[in-house]
């Protein structure tokens, strides 16, 4: 069983993508007639465009017999074992964490250690969860 739950995007998100793609083609006519700036602007601006689009297009939550996969672009991947995962608690934070939208679930595992995610369909998601680990706590 492959359960894929895509993250959901606050606007905030799609905001930022518009402003940079704007920011980066202004910045590319500004700079045609210098050589170096425009190789710097494309090479520097252009990665980090890159890299917001790609996690904007594979942000997801994947749940497969036993384990979970969170994939964040090219810069997060995480395996976690559904059977480690202790207690699920709703909470909107900024934290750093593999999801985009502040709107999140945290996934707490081991002692100390949580993960915070945000899937478009969360009751289902913390559901698909319970029934395959009963013994995690909701909040």
């Amino acid at each position: 069983m492959n359960r894929i739950y895509k993250s959901k995007v606050a606007k905030w998100y799609i905001w930022f993508c518009i402003i940079m793609t704007i920011v980066f083609i202004c910045s590319i006519y500004l700079c045609y007639k210098s050589t170096w700036v425009l190789l710097i602007d494309i090479f520097f601006v252009g990665v980090c465009l890159i890299m917001i689009y790609d996690m904007l297009l594979h942000t997801d939550y994947t749940i497969t017999d036993d384990k979970l996969h969170i994939r964040c672009g090219i810069l997060f991947r995480m395996d976690l074992p559904i059977s480690k995962i202790t207690e699920i608690t709703h909470k909107s934070t900024i934290l750093s964490s593999p999801a985009l939208s502040a709107k999140r679930i945290g996934l707490k595992y081991g002692k100390k250690n949580w993960v915070y995610i945000s899937p478009k369909n969360q009751e289902d998601f913390v559901s698909t969860l319970k029934s395959m680990n009963p013994k995690i706590k909701i909040n």
